[in-house]
């Protein structure tokens, strides 16, 4: 495993996985070049310090589940 890896976030829909990403900002970017309803940084920064899994649904019913790994 990578010493230097302090944090990995995922995004999972329909059990696959669609983003990750070791930086929570570019998981963030990417996330949103993706799917439009997403959220901003400081919204998704403050989810993750509660918890580490994050529910995002949208208008068509998809939901991602985002969550934090490391």
């Amino acid at each position: 495993m990578i010493r230097d890896l302090k944090s990995l976030y995922v995004a999972i829909v329909d059990n696959k996985v669609v983003v990750f990403e070791t930086n929570l900002k570019l998981f963030v970017e990417e996330l949103a070049k993706i799917e439009k309803e997403a959220r901003n940084y400081d919204y998704y920064y403050r989810q993750f310090k509660l918890k580490n899994i994050v529910l995002l649904s949208n208008n068509d019913d998809k939901k991602y589940y985002l969550q934090k790994l490391l």
